[in-house]
């Protein structure tokens, strides 16, 4: 089976001359087979500037992948400017999973049960 994407568009950020520059950093979250783990870490520490963040065993079975073998949701971390080479990396080190959504750095804190995401 090859990779499930979807593609959302990261919003564009307006910038104001006098403020100072910062990175906006967003989190994609990809389940892969835990044998492929391993591979995906490495590879995205690679990655300047990226890596993950958090590494969640899921307790069931993914009905996406091929086999039964058990599967990590990875949450990947990386600047907005990264994005195509961390999907690169992706895809060349495993044949296979499932990216998920990509979310704002902010938004993924939040999720994490970080009130207003700081």
């Amino acid at each position: 089976m090859a990779y499930a994407a979807y593609r959302e568009h990261p919003v564009a950020v307006v910038r104001s001359p006098i403020a100072p520059r910062t990175t906006q950093f967003h989190v994609l979250d990809v389940t892969v087979c835990c044998a492929d783990a391993l591979r995906v870490r490495r590879s995205i520490a690679a990655c300047a500037e990226a890596g993950v963040v958090r590494c969640e065993p899921l307790l069931h079975a993914c009905s996406s992948q091929e086999s039964d073998a058990p599967c990590v949701r990875l949450m990947i971390r990386f600047p907005t400017a990264r994005y195509a080479e961390v999907l690169h990396r992706l895809i060349e080190c495993v044949p296979s999973g499932e990216i998920g959504r990509l979310m704002s750095w902010r938004d993924h804190l939040a999720r994490c049960g970080l009130r207003h995401g700081h």
